[in-house]
């Protein structure tokens, strides 16, 4: 019997090893000449224009090798160079850019009430952007999206006559990023399971992804801190909404996406206090319930409806120096502090980062939100998202369809 037993345990690590081998991947002449063009191109997109020499100086790597890199990111016209001016003596330097064209991609940020669908090229700069009301069915917003590609595919002046490359949609739900099947959309019920992935590359002909909204909120916050120089590595990214929080964390400079790549982030959805009123979820007393802009707005004005129009009221008034309205405001700020705190001591990022209307106010906000519910155990920086939260996830759309080419290949498990 122990041998038996043995032999099998023998048999089944054999197999676990078998397997391990399969799905393991280590570096390779190919893949360090991929992490290698994926860090020239990155560098040219940060610093161009930049010179070859520039790009050997800065990486380490060798220029024979630099030089390989760009003539096949030229061939794939991600790149173009051009000639700069004449300095003196020596060769007039060759300076590289991205070819703005090279790569087409449409970015989608859905919202319940409106979508938007945007073309764009390699630099991310947007080139057309169509509008319309989000329809309630699925279905009908892919068609949606389909013509308006085709409305802007059909200006050459914008496209160049270069077909869609890649696709990538934000949406404010729970979507499984692997496969971008909708798991749950709140607002629309009718969208939850459907393969909104496979229908829009079926109905566009190009690759196509989806993600929750604050996931691409933080990929944008990334692209734009780079692009400043600031290279945050750690960070979360909140939006403060209308009836709800949502969030996207970045770990070494990688979206977390969770083990299932469904649910994280859903801070909104931490109980804050056991017998507070019932969640969407199916709990009570999430910390949503109480800094959302709904609860901004019911501890100023609670006998009437909020709208967005009157909570922009409510803001302007804040602002103005109106009482009523900065204790209101000042309340949800030690509610936004409080959460804020937890999640310092779960994840200790280098800064939080705050989207949303609340930001308007900032000045007003700011101080009670850092220092409210502050420990002397751990530094919370906090501060405002570089844009708006609607520019923002349409711009972690455009970020995240041309992620395909300037994403590291991946290695190890």
């Amino acid at each position: 019997m122990s041998n038996k037993a043995g032999g099998g345990k023998a048999r089944e690590t054999g197999a676990r090893a078998k397997t391990a081998l399969r799905v393991s991947r280590t570096a390779t002449p190919s893949s360090v000449r991929d992490a290698n063009r994926s860090i020239i191109l990155n560098l040219i997109r940060l610093r161009q224009p930049i010179s070859r020499a520039a790009l050997s100086e800065q990486t380490g790597i060798y220029r024979s090798n630099v030089s390989g890199i760009v003539e096949d990111l030229i061939a794939r016209d991600l790149v173009t160079e051009r000639k700069g001016k004449p300095e003196g003596r020596g060769r007039v330097p060759i300076f590289l850019s991205l070819k703005a064209d090279g790569f087409q991609v449409l970015g989608i940020n859905m919202r319940p009430h409106k979508t938007s669908v945007a073309l764009a090229g390699l630099t991310g700069e947007v080139k057309a952007q169509v509008e319309f009301s989000t329809p309630s069915q699925p279905v009908a917003l892919v068609t949606e999206i389909a013509a308006a590609a085709r409305q802007m595919g059909q200006r050459p002046e914008l496209s160049g006559g270069r077909e869609i490359q890649q696709v990538a949609m934000s949406m404010p739900g729970l979507v499984h990023t692997d496969s971008g099947v909708v798991r749950w959309l709140p607002k629309l019920p009718e969208y939850s399971g459907f393969d909104m992935a496979s229908a829009l590359q079926q109905t566009l002909g190009s690759p196509a992804a989806v993600d929750n909204d604050c996931n691409l909120g933080a990929l944008a916050e990334l692209w734009l801190s780079e692009a400043e120089n600031d290279h945050i590595r750690d960070f979360v990214f909140l939006e403060i909404g209308d009836v709800g929080v949502g969030a996207g964390i970045l770990l070494n400079r990688e979206l977390y996406r969770g083990h299932d790549g469904t649910l994280a982030a859903e801070f909104g959805h931490m109980i804050v206090d056991p017998n507070g009123p019932a969640c969407v979820c199916g709990r009570q007393g999430c910390w949503e319930l109480f800094v959302c802009d709904q609860a901004a707005w019911n501890r100023y004005s609670p006998d009437k409806h909020f709208t967005t129009a009157r909570f922009e009221r409510y803001l302007d008034a804040a602002a103005a120096g109106d009482e009523l309205a900065l204790a209101a405001a000042l309340r949800t700020a030690r509610y936004l502090s409080l959460g804020i705190s937890n999640i310092a001591f779960a994840l200790n990022p280098a800064v939080i980062v705050v989207a949303g209307k609340i930001s308007r106010i900032w000045d007003l906000v700011h101080r009670t939100i850092e220092e409210a519910f502050a420990s002397n155990k751990i530094e919370v920086h906090v501060r405002p998202a570089k844009l708006e939260a609607d520019e923002m996830f349409s711009r972690g759309a455009i970020h995240l369809a041309l992620s395909q080419v300037f994403a590291r290949p991946k290695l190890g498990w």
